[in-house]
């Protein structure tokens, strides 16, 4: 009997270690792409459906679908002779607000009629990219409703904010760059409509119009920063990348050390007095040998569409005035705010093959040290991010904070589509 239960508890580990392995990140998973890194980063599963003829043509054919995609072509057409030239008269049509509950219904049903397509759409490309990294507990059907879901509210966070001018979650720094109801702007919307009916014939799944609309606006607005610079490992971090490669972690009580951006007010200034204050802490962290690179992180975030990437000036900075190599330095010029400085560093961190399973170092200035050391920061991260992305916390001086990277990081989420 003894020996049945043990039998019994083997039995269930390799089930349990079945149903684990491969259902999350894999670093040797190559991301696809659509030719638009943007919509890749926002829109991921809508990049994969794109390069997978089989589930493609099974949604192409789903008559219900069909029927969505028609009516939005419909629209188009119809905005390119009629009298409308407001945005919220142009751009009501392709929200997906009003349509979620009976797309959701019809999506399951596609699934579950054709369980075996998507699930090698899942398991191969959905799983192993790490952008859905949130999800990978969920079963294959909940984790594909999750990843519609985040198309469909990324599309509609994208047109209310570059098409009808609403202020969401970072308007200082996130809004649109013109006055939407402007002559201007609104000619720019109408022939946007008229430049997409021209294309419609290779708009030819349901979701396609809407995301065309939302990719125009962005573009419209020179709102392209996920891409900027990219690929990072073959530019700007290509010394250092291939530094990681060669370094010994083991030497070293850090894996890391990540510093933050403090955007200047002024067009005039590549680095504001903050921001040489925190480089100056982690070149002095760095220098006295805590870990083998620094990570600048920090965006075209301040001014608004201002001319200077926080990470690419406080890696020059670090280079001109205390001559550290190249090499050393990872630079990671998305991130827009405090929570995105540590979650972007990680996921740089992750698929450079940095440590994660060893602490690294958030260094920065006083102020900042004690904002994000608090509890707030932890309940904003959760608030926005819907997880910290770090875990075990704590400050050791008043310029730095001890923490281990999560791998949830790596999930993309365009609930800020300039950077998902």
């Amino acid at each position: 009997m003894k020996k049945i239960k043990q039998n019994i508890v083997l039995i269930i580990f390799a089930m349990l270690t079945l149903s684990v392995a491969g259902q999350g990140y894999d670093k040797n998973y190559r991301l696809l792409s659509s030719g638009d890194l943007t919509a890749d980063k926002n829109f991921y599963l809508l990049t994969v459906i794109d390069k997978t003829p089989d589930v493609k043509t099974i949604l192409m054919g789903n008559a219900t679908l069909k029927n969505f995609l028609q009516k939005k072509l419909d629209v188009l057409k119809t905005h390119v002779t009629d009298t409308c030239t407001y945005p919220s008269s142009l751009l009501a049509d392709f929200f997906w607000q009003q349509d979620t509950t009976a797309l959701a219904k019809e999506l399951n049903l596609v699934y579950n009629a054709n369980k075996k397509v998507f699930d090698k759409m899942i398991d191969g490309h959905l799983r192993p990219s790490g952008y859905y990294q949130r999800f990978v507990g969920r079963s294959n059907d909940i984790l594909l409703a999750k990843a519609w879901n985040q198309c469909f509210y990324g599309m509609d966070y994208i047109i209310n904010q570059f098409g009808m001018g609403k202020k969401m979650r970072y308007p200082h720094i996130d809004s649109a760059s013109y006055v939407v109801t402007s002559r201007m702007y609104r000619t720019v919307l109408k022939d946007i409509m008229s430049s997409l009916d021209e294309i419609s014939n290779i708009l030819d799944v349901f979701y396609k119009p809407s995301l065309a609309v939302a990719m125009q606006l962005m573009q419209a607005n020179d709102r392209d920063e996920p891409a900027r610079l990219e690929p990072l490992h073959e530019g700007i971090n290509k010394a250092a990348y291939e530094q990681i490669q060669k370094t010994d972690f083991k030497k070293y009580r850090y894996a890391a050390i990540v510093l933050p951006g403090a955007g200047p007010s002024l067009t005039t200034t590549p680095v504001s007095p903050d921001g040489k204050i925190h480089c100056d802490a982690a070149a002095r962290r760095y220098l006295a040998g805590d870990a083998p690179f620094i990570i600048p992180t920090g965006g075209y975030c301040y001014p608004f569409q201002g001319p200077y990437c926080e990470a690419v000036e406080m890696k020059k900075y670090l280079m001109e005035k205390y001559n550290i190599p190249a090499s050393a330095i990872i630079a990671e010029p998305q991130a827009r705010h405090t929570t995105t400085n540590i979650r972007n560093s990680v996921r740089v961190m992750i698929r450079y093959g940095i440590p994660t399973d060893v602490p690294s170092l958030f260094v920065t200035s006083m102020s900042q040290t004690k904002y994000s050391a608090a509890d707030t920061f932890d309940a904003r991260n959760i608030r926005e991010l819907g997880y910290t992305p770090y875990a075990r916390k704590k400050q050791l001086t008043n310029h730095v904070i001890e923490f281990y990277p999560v791998i949830e990081c790596l999930h993309m989420d365009p609930l800020d589509p300039l950077d998902p």
